[in-house]
């Protein structure tokens, strides 16, 4: 066992994380032979006692060394120090290259589905997979016109910007936030993100640290789900029915657990396209300023829902840190999306999107700025329209070509079906089915934290035409039929 006096004497004032410290002073011992080969490293709790942290910190610390391939750790036996390499570097099998070898808390373990099923975009294929706005109602027009007139001043738009935003969209943005009941959000608290799945990734990296708990929807997105995993967060599930989370299930977790934070979607939830309720909303806000646990508010459809209410931020300013995209609404090349948060931990976001990218593309958020003030809002009241029709035509469809057992469930209105298959129908074996008759969707998997979704499906009524949506319906149809006789059997 490594001696107590080798342990780290840590700097509690320093800008350097406490998990560095503990893993740098480790690392420059193990290389410098002060922790020989097969030295045992304390147990991370009883390290984490002994220098009063966190265990998640020791926890992290451990994992750099096992990334670095100085220490392995094995179940009954611990963290030891593995053999070295002259020169310091690491003992690795002959001709495996060191990034192979990464733990998968590091790369993720979660099903690349999206990419997996995008690969399969084949002539004459209807895809139901990404959720992406539809072609029709198109922005491209008036949008063009913006990018035509914010290019005036070239040595403006092709410059970098502010890490924070350009100020006009962020003026712009909260005025929109401001008139759906979010007083509270001011120019000076967002932050203009590439994209929304960049702040999921810095609401991540910046209120938990590997090993940390936190309270997620079950099913949930799963572009969410893999952050949280490739960061080393332990995700406890919460059920999602018709009025969005369960949030009397929050509150029984928060009786006995202390998560770093709930992530939701309120509005138009992906994959369910349920939205929260009222009441639910307004006791969930008050859960979570009473236990003193911050709310990560994803609401890219919030302006496709305007009966769903005000957002979650509106309810509890202090304790929201919200996130939302032009993706859903205008396109997602765009790539510019937007965070707001309480000032305490808006610098600290900061810092981490300066690191991801500087600033976002200055050219693009000027052109977005000028297309909110002239085509947006006629923009998505056309495509509140086509969402009801999308969602009609599927209805029909589905009335005509699916047997009763195959059941589609949540209000119209968003992007989305969520599908229940028939017990004996799993939805791995109807995708497969369905693709042999050219149809794709995604699998209920994907969506889940661990175990669940082997009957479920969504569809994105977004990505296929008008005319494709009940064809495709029909193909899925008669491959439930196909397969239902073989379950049987």
């Amino acid at each position: 066992m490594a001696p107590i006096g080798l342990l780290p004497e840590l700097d509690r004032a320093s800008i350097v994380p406490l998990y560095r410290q503990i893993y740098e002073h480790l690392r420059e011992a193990i290389l410098a032979g002060t922790l020989p080969e097969s030295t045992r490293l304390p147990p991370e709790r009883s390290l984490a006692e002994k220098l009063n942290v966190n265990r998640s910190t020791v926890v992290h610390a451990y994992r750099e060394l096992v990334a670095d391939g100085l220490i392995e750790q094995r179940v009954g036996s611990g963290s030891r120090v593995v053999p070295q390499l002259r020169g310091g570097q690491p003992e690795r099998s002959a001709g495996v290259p060191w990034w192979v070898t990464l733990p998968p808390w590091r790369v993720g373990e979660f099903p690349n589905v999206l990419g997996e099923l995008a690969a399969k975009q084949e002539s004459g294929r209807i895809s139901f997979v990404q959720g992406v706005a539809p072609d029709e109602p198109s922005p491209l027009a008036e949008l063009a016109k913006s990018f035509g007139r914010v290019a005036h001043d070239p040595r403006f738009v092709l410059s970098y910007g502010d890490s924070e935003g350009y100020e006009p969209l962020r003026s712009a943005i909260a005025a929109r936030m401001n008139a759906r009941g979010a007083a509270s959000v001011t120019p000076n608290g967002i932050i203009v993100l590439t994209g929304s799945t960049q702040g999921i990734a810095i609401v991540a990296q910046s209120l938990a640290e590997p090993g940390d708990e936190i309270i997620v929807e079950s099913p949930s997105y799963p572009g969410a789900l893999q952050v949280f995993q490739i960061n080393g967060l332990r995700a406890i599930p919460v059920q999602v029915d018709e009025d969005g989370m369960r949030v009397d299930h929050v509150e029984a977790v928060l009786r006995t657990r202390r998560p770093r934070f709930i992530y939701t979607m309120p509005s138009l939830h992906n994959p369910t396209n349920a939205t929260m309720n009222a009441d639910r909303r307004e006791r969930l806000a008050t859960i979570a300023k009473r236990a003193g646990v911050p709310i990560v508010e994803d609401d890219p459809y919030g302006e496709l829902a305007p009966d769903a209410g005000p957002p979650l931020v509106a309810l509890a300013p202090d304790h929201v840190v919200y996130l939302s995209t032009f993706s859903k609404t205008i396109a997602p090349s765009l790539r510019v999306g937007w965070l707001a948060a309480p000032r305490t931990i808006l610098e600290r976001l900061l810092l981490r999107k300066q690191a991801y990218d500087m600033a976002t593309s200055l050219y693009v958020q000027a052109a977005v700025t000028d297309y909110l003030e002239r085509g947006y809002d006629a923009h998505v009241d056309q495509l509140r329209d086509e969402l009801q029709l999308r969602r009609s035509l599927a209805d029909d469809a589905i009335a005509e070509h699916w047997p009763a057992q195959l059941r589609a469930t949540g209000p119209s209105g968003g992007f989305y079906l969520w599908v229940t298959t028939p017990r004996e129908v799993r939805a791995r074996a109807l995708l497969d089915a369905a693709e042999r008759r050219g149809a794709s969707f995604l699998f209920g998997e994907a969506f889940f934290v661990t175990s669940g979704g082997d009957h479920h499906l969504r569809l994105a009524l977004t990505a296929v035409t008008r005319k494709e949506i009940g064809e495709g319906i029909r193909r899925i149809g008669d491959a439930v039929t196909a397969l239902r006789p073989q379950e049987e059997k």
